[in-house]
């Protein structure tokens, strides 16, 4: 039937067709003027444009877009105002997945009819894709001239102003947009974006809100609703804000992977077990769940089924190397040394520059005492890749794990002449120093590292403590530390730091609170404390008199395994004899 149809169409063309010589030349408008020009109008041409858009037409309703394609070519030479036929040429071109050939013909469009506001409207959200903002902002303002009803251009005029962090001139587009669309949800969700990145969290809800109220099936404005919660610490809100959607939808597995991830962020490892479980019993080969399964496994200790689930996605996706690494992180956590470097191997195969991988082959030699067999193999890959800095680095972390810091020195020496503005050389370099106590080169080395980064807080913390152990510029050390916490202030590695600083200036309240404080942050992070914390708390009790707590401290120092365990030990034996 259809066939017919454009058989007929086809000849009935023949005779507009031979009109075709009696066409007007078509005159292009002056982009400057937002007024479209009157112009002599030749029925005839508009006659045979509209004929070839018919065709066109019947032909993208058949599904054949090529040729729909061929005839709309054919009527926008004949159309006065061709914008909407090159709307709906760029709107086959989008369905072919042809981003380069819709660009092109929405500028032909532009260039040929710069009165058609979707012709506008398409070629200014191109220019905002790409980054063009002026030209992007040109043409929506353009569109307003035109018709200063439409919406969609004070939209993006408004995403244009949000990009430039113009906060107020955004929020004035947006609610302008939403005052001509009022029923428009994707505006209130992008006001409520734009009040979430001005941190005023409370605005922000209400704006999602009135998206969900007016589509309430509007994902993105349930998820970003539901991230301001979470960003606030409120996770049962967030849940809700989910809980009413799947209610709409309880099969949306995008909906139910957002629930799960977030209980995976808030360590809620058997709730997101659950909710990757339940995705899965929809779609059964969801790849990417599955190994977001086994990866919440791994975080939540059981390794076995970990194991069980990343083989499955291993068998799907048989070259991921994540999976292959996942899985031999799992095996080394289960000691399972000769599967771990199995898969550590395999990923290698693949691709052998991933160095996580040797790192991790490095260790499991290290745990089996093989750590020659490692440096062999290191030697023998940085000879393959000279010139990788990663490699130098395995290779002198595994010099260094074998205790051969002189070794481990000379590699990170000859790669820095290779890579002198490299950060992570000088850092590794500088604690390689400090293990052999040579701390005034420690020192250079980490300065050389501030000097490449004034932000490293570890620098700083490292030459903070070194001074302060040294008993040596503790003024200069209180400071580093200072700077190092305003970097990261709630790390409690450097709230010790800072305690022992106060330790060696004598003021023993204010260490006593620095290192109490640290300790709560580590004992909350790890789930125990850290021995040479304790170490230090005992150390400042003895300095303030107060034996048996001191004694205590090194006690739970000595039970946690501190490096200089001989020497604690022998505090806690004194602190006893003089009791």
């Amino acid at each position: 039937m259809k066939k017919n149809i454009i058989t007929l169409i086809l000849s009935a063309s023949l005779l507009f067709f031979l009109l075709a010589g009696c066409a007007s030349v078509k005159v292009y408008m002056d982009p400057s003027n937002v007024t479209r020009p009157q112009t002599d109008i030749n029925p005839y041409q508009s006659a045979i444009s509209y004929l070839y858009y018919g065709i066109g037409y019947v032909f993208e309703l058949a599904n054949e877009d090529d040729y729909a394609m061929e005839y709309y070519n054919v009527a926008v030479k004949y159309s006065y105002a061709p914008g909407p036929i090159y709307k709906q040429i760029a709107y086959l071109y989008g369905l072919k997945g042809d981003a380069p050939g819709m660009k092109g013909i929405i500028e032909k469009g532009l260039a040929e009819d710069p009165y058609n506001t979707d012709i506008l409207i398409m070629a200014g959200r191109i220019k905002l894709d790409t980054g063009e903002l002026d030209d992007a902002k040109t043409l929506f303002e353009r569109v307003i001239k035109i018709d200063p009803l439409i919406s969609d251009a004070y939209f993006y005029l408004g995403v244009i102003a949000f990009k430039r962090d113009d906060a107020d001139t955004a929020e004035s587009l947006f609610n302008k947009n939403v005052a001509l669309s009022p029923d428009t949800a994707a505006s209130y969700y992008n006001i409520g974006l734009l009040y979430a990145g001005k941190e005023n969290y409370d605005k922000a809800i209400k704006n999602f809100e009135l998206a969900v109220e007016k589509d309430p099936l509007y994902l993105k404005a349930y998820t970003a609703l539901a991230g301001v919660y979470e960003i606030t610490g409120d996770i049962k809100s967030a849940l809700r804000i989910y809980g009413d959607y799947l209610q709409l939808k309880p099969d949306d597995t995008v909906a139910m992977k957002d629930v799960a991830d977030m209980y995976y962020r808030s360590r809620d490892y058997d709730s997101a077990i659950r909710t990757y479980a339940q995705i899965l019993k929809i779609n059964a080969d969801d790849k990417d769940t599955l190994y977001s399964l086994g990866m919440t496994y791994l975080k939540a200790g059981r390794d076995n089924e970990a194991l069980d689930t990343l083989a499955i996605v291993e068998k799907l996706k048989p070259d991921n190397i994540m999976v292959k690494y996942y899985m031999g992180i799992s095996y080394e956590e289960q000691k399972l040394y000769d599967k771990a470097i199995e898969k550590f191997n395999e990923i290698t195969k693949i691709d052998k520059k991933f160095i996580n991988a040797y790192y991790h082959l490095g260790y499991i030699y290290g745990e089996l005492k093989q750590l020659g067999h490692a440096i062999d193999i290191f030697k023998e890959k940085l000879r393959e890749n000279p010139d990788s800095e990663d490699f130098y680095g395995v290779l002198a972390a595994a010099y260094h794990d074998n205790d051969q810091f002189k070794e481990a020195v000379e590699v990170y020496k000859n790669a820095l002449k290779k890579f002198p503005a490299s950060e992570k050389l000088h850092f590794n370099l500088a604690i390689a120093y400090d293990k052999l106590k040579d701390f005034d080169n420690s020192i250079a080395q980490f300065k050389e590292v501030l000097k490449l980064n004034p932000k490293n807080a570890d620098a700083d913390n490292y030459i903070g403590y070194t001074y302060a152990d040294l008993g040596t510029n503790l003024d200069e050390a209180y400071a580093m530390v200072k700077r190092a916490l305003e970097v990261e202030k709630d790390n409690g590695y450097f709230m010790d730091s800072l305690g022992w600083v106060y330790y060696k200036k004598g003021d023993y309240t204010a260490a006593l609170e620095a290192l109490f404080k640290a300790s709560g942050v580590i004992e909350k992070e790890r789930g125990k404390g850290d021995p040479t914390v304790y170490e230090h708390i005992g150390d400042t009790y003895a300095k303030m008199n107060q034996p048996d707590k001191a004694a205590d401290f090194y006690e739970k120092s000595i039970n946690l395994g501190p490096e200089s365990k001989d020497a604690v030990l022998k505090k806690l034996e004194d602190i006893k004899k003089a009791r």
